[in-house]
């Protein structure tokens, strides 16, 4: 059945993941990554009536050179709650509830996310399986210097065996800030991971900010970050990711630690 429908579902995918992309558009230094948020979607979706509730905690460790550390804000920390409800077979809905302690010590509310999510096609069988995130934040201004923005993640996925590769090609648009003005900043990642053994996928995930399209700054001062990572599957509704990301370029010239904590109800 899935060999019938597929053309058609390769054209809705397209569809809602291009036509948002055209809006968002027609909407320039880099900004830093989302230290709220570390993660790489995949196409697939929590199950229809399923709700997955995960931790998410950053925090950079080091920063090194004046730009690096007026970009990555060290020593920070994030903790980020998300709960996810599977609307559909291939949606998702979720809520975030973002909080940080400062660098005045002070540990507060940081903001909140709203996301729609999806996915279709089979990663093992179509050529490349295709997915999206919409997502609305609406962020404080201690901790965002852009408190309201949306975000438009294409997703890519395609699994060769042991081997899945994934790409998420982000598009942001702030709507408050001094980044409001300078048009879409593009934020690409992605993974490779590999099915070690049943319950240990190692894997090298990268995230980076490239900053406005309509005027890319030069390589060193856009953020790129390479970060390996183990994810542990040693129970069916538990998702458990470690990393640790490396900057390689001047503005990103650093280090930070990662986890998701998730379960499935």
């Amino acid at each position: 059945m899935m060999a019938e429908t597929g053309p058609n579902r390769i054209r809705c995918a397209f569809a809602l993941v291009l036509l948002p992309a055209a809006f968002v558009c027609r909407i320039q230094s880099a900004r830093a990554i989302d230290f709220y948020e570390i993660q790489i979607y995949p196409t697939e979706t929590v199950a229809r009536g399923h709700v997955q509730v995960e931790l998410h905690s950053n925090s950079v460790t080091d920063a090194s050179g004046e730009a690096a550390h007026a970009a990555l804000r060290p020593y920070e920390v994030h903790e980020t709650l998300e709960t996810t409800y599977g609307l559909f077979e291939h949606a998702e809905i979720g809520q975030y509830f973002a909080t940080a302690k400062f660098h005045n010590g002070d540990y507060e509310y940081a903001g909140s996310r709203t996301k729609l999510h999806f996915g279709v096609g089979d990663p093992n069988t179509w050529p490349v399986a295709l997915g999206g995130n919409l997502e609305l934040d609406y962020m404080r201004r201690a901790a965002e210097d852009n408190p309201l923005t949306f975000e438009l993640r294409p997703i890519l996925e395609r699994r060769l065996d042991r081997l899945l590769l994934v790409a998420n090609l982000a598009l942001v648009k702030p709507f408050r800030g001094p980044g409001t003005h300078q048009g879409v900043t593009f934020s690409p990642s992605g993974l490779a991971s590999y099915d070690l053994v049943d319950w240990l996928t190692p894997a090298l995930e990268y995230y980076g900010d490239m900053g406005p399209l309509q005027a890319l700054p030069g390589a060193q001062a856009q953020q790129h970050f390479l970060v390996p990572t183990l994810n542990l599957d040693v129970l069916p509704q538990l998702e458990l990711n470690l990393g640790v990301g490396l900057g390689i370029t001047r503005e990103s010239r650093g280090a930070f630690v990662k986890s998701i904590i998730g379960w499935t109800f």
